[in-house]
């Protein structure tokens, strides 16, 4: 017969580590350790008050270790101490990967339209992110209008002072004649909305609410940009989607970006908000 395993440890009977050991368990120097203590991020489990060495336990050594597995994921001092400070919840951490994922399905988007490794046009169905930003209604008809008042409200955010986050800005177009399939060449109102870092956000900033949405990718320039709306339109009638919001276009590369880019590089995406089913 089996004897069952004790689950109870005496930690008292095991002799601590020295900041030499412990550094080199888990592959940082020393420094390196203090770094961490000096953040709020491991206490060792004992300081000599008259030499100021420390020592550590089995406990600190795997708390180091899940650090850098954190610290792996993209996540700041902040969140891995909330971690910790809420008894182990992963509610928030879980919502920040799934953020840090979004993003790199973006860029990775973005890359292979750079690279022309997709179709010119690639349809898909994807959950985005509340956005913190600046928001600005203007009106308007035709791309160079959109243009203008995106290079205006840009200019004005920097003026400002406003801290941009590191995201592409996007219009919020108020117009629904593209689902009939359709296109008004009268004036529409629409919005140029302005990422900003939430922390820094000026009082006026309002998010734009998470949403899923049929994200549509588009490669080259902007001569295409009306049939482009119109094949989103009839994609929408196809797969029977109920619109929940107005259409965003998201400049992933355009003349901001730099204006030595080749016109035909540019990548565009076109996200409709949809109900869910």
């Amino acid at each position: 017969m089996d004897t069952p395993i004790d689950s109870t440890t005496n930690e008292s009977d095991y002799s601590l580590f020295s900041i030499r050991q412990a550094a080199r368990a888990c592959n940082l120097s020393r420094s390196s350790l203090i770094r961490l203590e000096k953040k709020g991020l491991l206490t060792p489990a004992r300081t000599d008050a008259n030499s100021g060495y420390r020592y550590y336990d089995n406990n600190n050594i795997s708390r180091i270790l899940q650090i850098q597995k954190f610290q792996q994921m993209g996540f700041s001092p902040e969140e891995i101490i909330s971690y910790y400070e809420s008894g182990g919840k992963a509610d928030e951490l879980l919502a920040a990967l799934e953020q840090k994922l979004y993003l790199l399905q973006q860029q990775i988007a973005e890359m292979r339209l750079r690279s022309h490794d997709v179709p010119d046009m690639s349809l898909s169905i994807l959950k985005i992110p509340e956005t913190v930003c600046c928001v600005r209604r203007y009106q308007g008809a035709v791309i160079q209008d959109k243009y203008h008042a995106s290079y205006d409200f840009f200019h004005e955010c920097v003026e400002k002072g406003i801290a941009l986050a590191p995201k592409a800005f996007f219009l919020i177009d108020e117009r629904t004649d593209y689902l009939k399939g359709e296109l008004s060449l009268a004036p529409h109102d629409f919005y140029v909305c302005m990422p900003v870092l939430p922390e820094q956000a000026p009082e006026d900033a309002i998010p734009i609410p998470a949403c899923t949405a049929l994200s549509l990718l588009v490669y080259g320039n902007y001569s295409n940009l009306n049939e482009t709306y119109l094949y989103l339109g009839e994609q929408v009638r196809k797969r029977g989607l109920t619109p929940a919001g107005y259409i965003r276009m998201i400049a992933l590369v355009a003349p901001y970006v730099g204006k030595e880019i080749d016109p035909n590089m540019y990548c565009s995406q076109l996200l409709l908000p949809v109900e869910e089913s």
